[in-house]
């Protein structure tokens, strides 16, 4: 059962990041590539690293409010 709600996260994920807007994507893209930059040249270890993957799950999981925003700006 959690597999199958993995799954549905997973799919509800990939829409919406399809539904970005390609300003929105070069954005993210930026701030996500100074995170795994400094992960990866910096000296802060395997807590850094885990810090930056932290930071990105939570990047992803507000894409969605992202969009809700847009749209409703757009309204």
């Amino acid at each position: 059962m959690k597999e199958t709600s993995n799954l549905n996260e997973f799919d509800l994920m990939l829409d919406a990041i399809n539904n970005l807007t390609e300003e929105d994507a070069k954005s993210l893209l930026k701030i996500i590539y100074g995170f795994v930059n400094t992960a990866t040249t910096g000296e802060g270890g395997n807590e850094v690293k885990l810090e930056v993957i932290n930071k990105l799950s939570g990047i992803y999981k507000r894409i969605p409010e992202l969009n809700d925003l847009r749209n409703n700006n757009n309204s």
